[in-house]
């Protein structure tokens, strides 16, 4: 059987076979690619990964060189598909049941669920057989190695000490004392197996040897740690002392009887609603509670474990509670209460109330009780001190009403369930139950509505999940669903819960209702955090920062981020990571947010949600419109001027705006969300205007085409509905430089050309633009003249200095590549002036690189690499990653003409691997060029070719005779050096042919080289 071993030395097995990995390095990229099973993982990552901070200049290169030699291992025994290439990188392409350390972890999940049985016992054994070494990842020391190493070493001491807890439920006492010691020996400041030893000492007779252990870890922990033995082991040594059965068993499964008591005996109060029985997962909170409550009776506390389990309505804080009530019955003799601290009407239970019932539940005459809340607590305390008993205290709305309800010591365990944190209650211990995951999800719908349901249509019950957002209320009414319809198959209830209006409303059965749920937790709000909630449901973000409330709610930014962190205690939005300028995201659940956009629909006028939504809008635009200013790649220069705009306060600026394209990639999803939202909602100018931003926000960002696209469909639409003529010949302008941006010039062309019979002769600035546009296509079609009379037709009618800045430095480049260095010069110095007097350092580099290719074209390599020296320094400065590749791409072709090859070859290396990983192909392909002429110079013809061969196939791919014609001539010198004479002397035929006919410098430079 085909595995991946990291749990030992990283290895691959095909049956009886092991593929010969080679050095660390190839086995350090493997075992990062398979710790990220199904993760694309960036060459830039895996750079990261395999070399820490220690990465070579070629470090890129090695790994493409490590990945192959990985898949020539592997092909030696029949898996070379395991490692694929994936934009922007590779992946890990196997189930997870082929690696040694998921199943392991799989075995252990399903050890720790199974409860105290046999089965569970076989899991563990099982997952601890599979391990071959001391350690994982043996002989790989980076920093991502010895973190997953350290991660699965703790589960392995985990598997080991549930194993040995088995035993001891199971009888097994004798086998579990020589591992046991072993264990204890390896480990010996950890305190759970030192008791379970004990145990099993104690259970044969060797009483002597358990309490030696004891005093051995005690001295250990003080010499080590300078602290004391932890409660469970004192509990444990204390039961040792007395001898007591009831805590540590007695050498055969028992539990403890309680002592019958005088008299007729009362029957100890049991409030718990039922567990329910197709409870699952939720492993690691039930232990949590469960090792929580247990600390009952510590002799070492003075006070009640309390546990608060908070989350958002719907997650299962109840059912987590009660099913931990029930796990640990036997801890608590005298009785189990529980409070649900809602009335009908969905106000809080007064205190007094809350302890009335508790205290009628104990057994005191209700004719006895006191009125006031003082007397109540005093005698609660009285008759609670004495107790064993676990409190259950549901639906807390806040600490204030909490605090009369705790018991006065150690004797009792209380656990909370609140839609808050109640970070204030002291002493208490907190979980957040955050959504299951998809596999305990899915776990819950097979069992609700069937297992045969369920596993007949996969996708459709992953999907069902999904669109009940892993929200157990939510899976579970779905469940119940399918399981009173069997005619419908789950793909059926998956249509209805698509339509996000409707999805609220399909998920109820019986008297079960979503929408219920989440209208408790909404009244639970006041009325700010109610106002907040809806504004921020309103336009269905993915994600967002806190200073987006501002805006919405028409208030300060620090009060907006201290309205959207109480909605975070409330459960209401999740913290789902940090961005790239440092700001926090912050996300609601996908039902929540549905519930409060009705909410807003009911609760909030027309009027009063467009405005905020236009606040909203015109605050984005004045951001983008200065991120666009600062960020790389120009790309100001495509954003037109929007129609109104909002400043934010100027810290909160400075702070979003210190990095602008990372500011721009947090947004864009946002910023989509907007576009699709005002087109729909008869805001077609907005909508006009932030697609205008997104064509900023994807340049900044280099070719995330899909937001642009999108936007301008959205926007586009609702122009067209308005018959706003203007708004759309901007954005088909928009999609000219869309399709621009794609290399796709022919369609560039065509949309511009729309755009300038829109904007006629009543909007100067627009046909400037249509026109520039159109130009630009030409130009890198190698259309020239048809180029040059469209970019100074542009000319004549821009206005604007920095537009004019750009279209000369198009002229320019036309005249540069005809061969008319005079005027190529002159339109290029007189761009320069204008980016200079703009302070647009962007303009200012193209067009010195523009400048040095003249040079270079001319054989004044000295001045050219000055000037390209020039043009990388601004753009390492602005962090333009394409401008810094092309740069270094024709300053390298200028190093190769002055005889130095290795400087070359190292700068085109870094270039080709930005080309790809932003998937540029003209890039790609202009650098491919380049590798295959110095290999050429270095005459190696095999080494040259394939670069030639793969950058003919591309230029061809985005229709650019000019460049293939060029990139012929390269591979005719390397047929010619390999023979092939009459291949050569055709290929250089049809190019010169091309360069006549397109009018460039190489029609006469070359026509004396046509035969070889």
């Amino acid at each position: 059987m085909f595995e991946v071993r990291l749990l030992g030395p990283v290895e691959v097995w095909e049956g009886g076979r092991r593929a010969p990995l080679g050095g660390s390095r190839p086995q350090a990229v493997l075992a990062a690619l398979v710790v990220h099973l199904g993760e694309v993982i960036s060459t830039e990552r895996l750079v990261d990964y395999v070399w820490d901070e220690e990465a070579p200049a070629t470090a890129g290169a090695l790994v493409a060189t490590h990945v192959s030699a990985v898949r020539r291992a592997l092909a030696r025994i029949g898996t070379a598909e395991l490692v694929r290439t994936r934009p922007p990188g590779y992946v890990a392409d196997l189930a997870a049941d082929r690696v040694d350390a998921r199943r392991f972890e799989e075995l252990l999940a399903a050890g720790r669920s199974l409860g105290r049985t046999g089965e569970a016992a076989e899991a563990l054994t099982e997952a601890l057989g599979l391990w071959r070494g001391r350690e994982a990842l043996e002989g790989l020391g980076q920093s991502f190695a010895r973190i997953e190493a350290s991660r699965l070493g703790e589960l392995r001491l985990v598997a080991q000490e549930e194993s040995f807890a088995l035993a001891l439920e199971l009888d097994r006492a004798d086998g579990a004392i020589a591992p046991l010691l072993a264990h204890v020996a390896a480990h010996p400041l950890r305190e759970r197996p030192r008791g379970q030893l004990m145990t099993a000492l104690f259970r044969t007779g060797r009483v002597s040897d358990a309490l030696r252990i004891y005093q051995e870890g005690r001295s250990l922990l003080r010499d080590e740690l300078g602290i004391d033995p932890g409660p469970e082991l004192r509990a444990v040594h204390q039961a040792v002392l007395t001898h007591d059965t009831g805590v540590l068993g007695s050498g055969r499964a028992t539990r403890p009887v309680p002592a019958p008591r005088s008299g007729r005996p009362r029957p100890a109060p049991s409030h718990l609603p039922p567990d329910i029985a197709d409870f699952v997962g939720r492993a690691e909170q039930v232990e949590w509670a469960t090792g929580l409550v247990r600390g009952v009776g510590d002799p070492g506390r003075t006070a009640p474990p309390i546990g608060v389990i908070s989350g958002r309505s719907g997650i299962g804080k109840t059912a987590l509670a009660v099913h931990v009530g029930h796990r640990t019955a036997d801890l608590f003799p005298d009785g189990r209460l529980f409070v649900d601290l809602r009335a009908a009407d969905a106000t809080p239970l007064e205190p007094a109330d809350a302890l009335a019932r508790l205290l009628r539940a104990m057994g005191v005459d209700p004719d006895t009780l006191p009125s006031g809340v003082e007397e109540l607590t005093g005698l609660y305390r009285t008759h609670i001190g004495h107790r064993r008993t676990l409190i259950v205290l549901d639906n807390a709305a806040g600490e204030a009403h909490l605090r009369p309800l705790l018991p006065p010591g150690p004797g009792a365990a209380v656990l909370i369930t609140s839609r808050r944190r109640l970070v204030a209650l002291e002493g208490a211990a907190h979980l957040d139950l955050a959504v299951p995951d998809e596999a305990e999800a899915l776990g819950l719908l097979r069992r609700v509505a069937g297992a045969g349901r369920t596993w007949a249509e996969p996708e459709q019950a992953a999907e069902i999940v999904a669109l009940c957002g892993r929200l157990p209320l939510a899976v579970r009414i779905a469940g119940a669903r399918l399981a009173a319809r069997p005619h419908w198959a789950p793909g059926r209830l998956v249509g209805r819960l698509r339509d996000e209006r409707r999805r609220l409303s399909e998920l109820s059965a019986g008297d079960l209702e979503l929408r219920a749920s989440l209208e408790l937790g909404y009244a639970d709000l006041d009325p700010q955090e109610r106002r907040a909630l809806r504004r921020l449901a309103l336009l269905d973000l993915p994600d967002f920062a806190a200073w987006i409330a501002a805006p919405l709610l028409d208030i300060a930014t620090e009060e907006a981020e201290e309205a959207v962190e109480r909605l975070v205690d409330c459960h209401f939005i999740d913290v789902v990571g940090v961005d790239g300028t440092g700001l926090a995201r912050y996300r609601i659940h996908d039902l929540a947010r549905e519930h409060a956009r009705e909410r807003c629909l009911v609760e909030e006028s027309t009027a009063d949600r467009a405005a905020a939504v236009l606040r909203l809008a015109a605050s984005w635009l004045d951001l983008a419109r200065k991120a666009a200013a600062r960020g790389p790649g120009g790309a100001t220069r495509h954003f037109p001027e929007p129609a109104a705009v909002r400043p934010l306060a100027p810290e909160t600026e400075a702070a979003v705006l210190a990095r602008p394209a990372a500011w721009f990639a947090a947004e864009q999803a946002g910023l989509l969300a907007a576009v699709t939202h005002c087109a729909d909602h008869g805001m077609a100018r907005t909508a006009r205007d932030l697609a205008g931003a997104l064509i900023a926000s994807s340049a900044a960002l280099y070719n995330q085409f899909d937001a642009w696209s999108r936007a301008h469909t959205a926007a586009m639409a609702a122009v067209r509905r308005g018959g706003d003529v203007e708004g759309e010949a901007w954005l088909l302008a928009g999609l000219g430089q869309l399709r621009y941006e794609q290399d796709r010039f022919e369609d560039s062309y065509a949309y511009f050309a729309d755009a300038l019979r829109l904007f006629g002769e009543k909007l100067p600035d627009g046909a400037a633009v249509a026109l520039a546009g159109m130009g630009t296509a030409r130009r890198e079609q190698a259309r020239y003249t048809e180029a040059l009379e469209l970019l100074e037709a542009a000319l004549e009618r821009y206005g604007d200095a920095g537009a004019r800045a750009g279209v000369l430095y198009g002229i320019g480049y036309v005249h540069r590549e005809q061969g008319r260095g005079p005027q190529a010069r002159a339109a290029l110095s007189g761009a320069l002036a204008l980016y200079r007097a703009a302070a647009d350092l962007h303009g200012e580099g193209l067009t010195l690189r523009s400048l040095a290719l003249c040079d270079r074209a001319e054989g004044r390599y000295e001045d050219a690499e000055r000037l390209f020296l020039d043009a990388l320094r601004i753009f390492t400065g602005l962090h333009d990653t394409f401008g810094v590749m092309y740069t270094e791409q024709a300053l390298a072709k200028a190093e190769l003409r002055t005889g130095r090859p290795a400087e070359a070859g190292r700068r085109l290396l870094r270039c080709l691997a930005v080309a790809q990983e932003r998937q540029d192909r003209f890039g790609e392909a202009l650098v491919l060029r380049t590798l295959g002429e110095l290999r050429l110079a270095a005459g190696d013809t095999d080494a040259a070719r394939e670069p030639l061969e793969r950058a003919v196939a591309l230029w061809a791919e985005l229709g650019l005779p000019l460049w293939r014609a060029r990139t012929v001539w390269d591979l005719a010198g390397v047929w010619s050096a390999d023979g092939e004479g009459d291949r050569a002397r055709a290929a250089r035929a049809e190019a010169l042919e091309v360069f006549r006919s397109v009018g460039v410098r190489e029609a006469w430079e070359r026509a004396g080289d046509g035969t070889p």
